[in-house]
C-alpha cells in the first residue's frame, strides 16, 4: 500500500502537477497574478528586441485579457518604477494593419486604446501601455521602452 503511495506521488511529482507542497510558483524576479507569472525590465528595448529577450527567459511579452490584469500591470510598474512608465506589452498589428495580435498567441479579447488610439501614425504596428500616463497607444516598434513579460505558472 505505501509503495502505490509512493509510486503515486512520484508520478505526480514528475508530471509537473506538485510543486513545493502543490503550490504554483514562479521564478525569482517574478510576479505572480492569476495563472502566470509576470517581470517588469526597466532598460529599454525595441519590440523584437523586448520580445526576444522575454522569450529566452521563457515567455513572451505580456499579453492582458482583463481589467483586472491591467490594473496589476500598471501597479507593478508604478512600485518597481516609481512612476507609470511607458512599456511594451505583446500587442501588435504587424502582420495585417487593424488586426491586433499577442505575441503569446492567446485571444486579442481586450483592449485599453488611449483617446483617438490606435492611429497608426507613420508607422506604428505595437502596443505600449502607460502611454502619457494613461492607457495603450500605438507606437512605432522600434521606438526603445521598457517592458513586462509573462509566463505561464510552472505547475
Amino acid at each position: 500500500m505505501t509503495s502505490v503511495f509512493l509510486f503515486a506521488l512520484l508520478l505526480c511529482l514528475s508530471s509537473g502537477l506538485l510543486t513545493a507542497y502543490g503550490e504554483a510558483c514562479c521564478p525569482p524576479g517574478w510576479t505572480q497574478f492569476g495563472s502566470r507569472c509576470f517581470a517588469f525590465y526597466i532598460q529599454t528595448k525595441t519590440w523584437i528586441d523586448a520580445e526576444l529577450f522575454c522569450q529566452t527567459a521563457g515567455g513572451n511579452l505580456a499579453s492582458i485579457h482583463s481589467d483586472a490584469e491591467h490594473a496589476f500591470i500598471k501597479a507593478f510598474i508604478q512600485q518597481v518604477a516609481g512612476t507609470q512608465k511607458t512599456s511594451w506589452i505583446g500587442g501588435s498589428d504587424a502582420v495585417k494593419e487593424g488586426t491586433w495580435l499577442w505575441s503569446d498567441g492567446s485571444k486579442f479579447n481586450y483592449q485599453s486604446w488611449g483617446a483617438r488610439e490606435p492611429n497608426n501614425l507613420g508607422v506604428e504596428n505595437c502596443i505600449e501601455m502607460n502611454w502619457g500616463g494613461a492607457n495603450w497607444n500605438d507606437a512605432a516598434c522600434n521606438n526603445g521602452n521598457s517592458f513586462v513579460c509573462s509566463k505561464n505558472l510552472c505547475v
